[in-house]
């Protein structure tokens, strides 16, 4: 059962972040089209939830936090 609340949480979001880094390390794995299909829309969805959040994932090997905050211009 999930707590909800009116904002998501730094943690849910990291987490999320960390996920989907392990799905772009599937790319470069074996899988059936049927397979590709079901966890492309997934990666997505939490890429977005994240993005909706004004964060994004982060990929930088030398910084280690998952999500950095979306600078506004």
């Amino acid at each position: 059962m999930s707590n909800l609340s009116n904002k998501t949480d730094y943690k849910a979001l990291s987490i999320m972040g960390t996920i989907v880094k392990i799905f772009e390390r599937l790319h470069y794995l074996d899988k059936t089209k049927e397979d590709d299909m079901d966890a492309t829309p997934a990666k997505n969805l939490l890429q977005g939830i994240i993005e909706s959040n004004n964060y994004r994932v982060n990929y930088d090997r030398n910084n280690k936090k998952p999500i950095i905050k979306i600078k506004e211009l």
